[in-house]
């Protein structure tokens, strides 16, 4: 790499992380609005619609849905038990299993839930062309891609 592609790369990889931070502070800003006024954070929001659409689900299934791993799950749904929102059962056939599903309240809860995503991300995602859409879909999908990737260290 010649010093002019580096730099582009390096200046590059700064926007790149800027951006990343911006998308965690508003995420993370939304999750703590959700937490004030519908006492449920946006992860738990996200599980809660995970294991409505599912149904009664296994805590592996809940993370692999949500792309998040089996102990934060275990948090999440621990909280969403303590809310009442929803229940745990032992399958009756396997006792190893444990189910998840969503309660009454659970689901009076997302018959009235606001967005897992900040306000006026869906009017602003709807303005977008479909083309211009599935394109920031794929490079997202792409991106996380790559932060998950296994680079080898470079030889010292």
């Amino acid at each position: 790499m010649n010093d002019i592609t580096k730099l582009v790369a390096v200046n590059d990889s700064i926007r790149i992380l800027q951006s990343v931070r911006r998308i965690a502070q508003c995420v993370e800003h939304h999750s703590k609005r959700l937490a004030v006024t519908h006492n449920i954070t946006s992860p738990q929001l996200v599980a809660l619609l995970a294991i409505a659409e599912m149904g009664p689900s296994t805590l592996k299934s809940i993370g692999r849905a949500i792309q998040l791993s089996p102990s934060t799950v275990v948090g999440i749904v621990d909280r969403l038990e303590e809310k009442g929102l929803v229940k745990r059962e032992r399958d009756t056939r396997d006792r190893r299993n444990v189910f998840v599903s969503v309660t009454v309240a659970g689901q009076l809860v997302l018959a009235n839930a606001p967005s897992a995503l900040p306000n006026g991300f869906g009017s602003a995602l709807g303005a977008l062309s479909e083309a211009d859409r599935q394109t920031l879909v794929i490079t997202l999908e792409q991106f996380a891609s790559l932060l998950e990737a296994k680079i080898p260290a470079e030889p010292a």
